[in-house]
């Protein structure tokens, strides 16, 4: 099992990006049009599990 896992690289830059453009709209726009961007962090844990389970199958 050599190399990087891609679903991890995705899910982490995912949930940083969103974090950072909640913030961004929160302070710049409006509290609740950043709340538009919640939905997304679940959508980022499914793919963080599928990376497990793609770096650790059942055997």
């Amino acid at each position: 099992m050599t190399g990087k896992n891609k679903y991890y690289t995705i899910a982490i830059v995912g949930a940083i990006v969103t974090f950072l453009l909640q913030v961004m709209f929160m302070v710049v726009v409006d509290p609740y049009i950043a709340a538009v961007l919640s939905p997304f962090y679940p959508v980022w844990i499914v793919v963080f599990v599928i990376g497990w389970r793609k770096q650790h199958p059942r055997r």
